[in-house]
């Protein structure tokens, strides 16, 4: 492992007793918690706010993290690093009237002094009125994508925004075949899928259907959200359905550390269980002392209409 510090090398100035790295996507950015022996040692460097850390190994690249916390606790002094500099997590207020969803993306970029790509997302589409209320740049727009049918993912000083469709029908990097009782692999149900969901406000209405739940679930209505007519409402009522119903079956595997598992990665699981089926990355997480990788993955829906 090669532990970089304001793009210096550090590696055989420390010792890592801790360093585990979150790869995640949505209303959480990656992250990287490291501990190191000798909290005095670390006093002296001056260590700030900000400065940039990252961690390799074997060929594995955490990427760019800024320094968000720094802790010492028992003799040892603890880093918890984020994707997203200090300056994202500001809270703010702000309206957007009559902009496309590129344009929103590239004015919370500008604040926050970040880049940002489009992935699958239609950006020329325009949004009638939204409004940031007490939020950050980073939780402003996973709530506006979500409802777009995409998710954020920051990573590298970079608002990356991804369509679920052009995520889910990426080519599958691996075929994973399960047994029920396989060892290292959980199946997890929670939550409520929903039949329909209705968008309604007093400008719009309109409803989306996920075609693969029966009628016994449950039919949502919202009307939280500012739709300003029908064809965004059902934009709207589609992809708050999909975030919904795409979460309610979770398998994480763990296993050796594998560098290959990234968040939003493509995964066939096959075996004859209840996991059968093509799933989604949500979240890695990779403990770079100990060897190991844990996903958290979500199944994949293209049924909601």
């Amino acid at each position: 492992m090669r532990v970089f510090y304001e793009n210096t090398d550090i590696t055989d100035m420390v010792q890592v007793k801790k360093c585990i790295v979150r790869d995640t996507c949505g209303c959480r950015c990656d992250s990287l918690d490291v501990e190191f022996e000798n909290a005095a040692g670390w006093y002296r460097w001056g260590p700030r706010e900000d400065d940039v850390i990252t961690v390799t190994h074997n060929g594995y690249e955490a990427g760019t993290m800024y320094v968000n916390t720094i802790r010492p606790e028992n003799g040892r002094f603890r880093i918890f690093a984020t994707s997203l500099p200090c300056r994202a997590r500001r809270k703010g207020y702000r309206s957007f009237v009559g902009k496309s969803i590129e344009e929103i993306i590239r004015g919370c970029a500008v604040e926050t002094g970040m880049d940002y790509r489009l992935y699958g997302v239609e950006g020329n589409i325009t949004i009638p009125y939204l409004q940031r209320e007490d939020e950050s740049c980073a939780a402003f727009l996973s709530r506006l994508l979500e409802l777009e049918g995409a998710i954020l993912k920051s990573v590298n000083g970079r608002y990356a925004a991804i369509g679920i469709a052009y995520a889910q029908d990426r080519e599958a990097k691996r075929t994973a075949e399960l047994a029920a009782d396989q060892t290292g692999a959980r199946y997890t149900r929670s939550g409520t899928t929903y039949k329909a969901l209705t968008i309604k406000t007093p400008y719009a209405e309109a409803t989306a259907r996920d075609t693969a739940v029966d009628g016994r679930h449950m039919h949502l209505t919202l009307s939280r959200y500012p739709a300003m007519d029908n064809a965004q409402a059902g934009r709207w009522a589609r992809g708050k359905l999909l975030a919904l119903n795409r979460t309610c079956e979770t398998v994480t595997l763990q296993s050796g550390f594998d560098a290959g598992k990234t968040a939003l990665e493509r995964i066939n699981i096959t075996g004859g269980t209840d996991m059968d089926g093509e799933w989604i990355a949500g979240e890695v997480e990779h403990d770079l002392v100990n060897m190991t990788t844990a996903a958290r993955m979500n199944r994949c829906i293209r049924t909601v209409q």
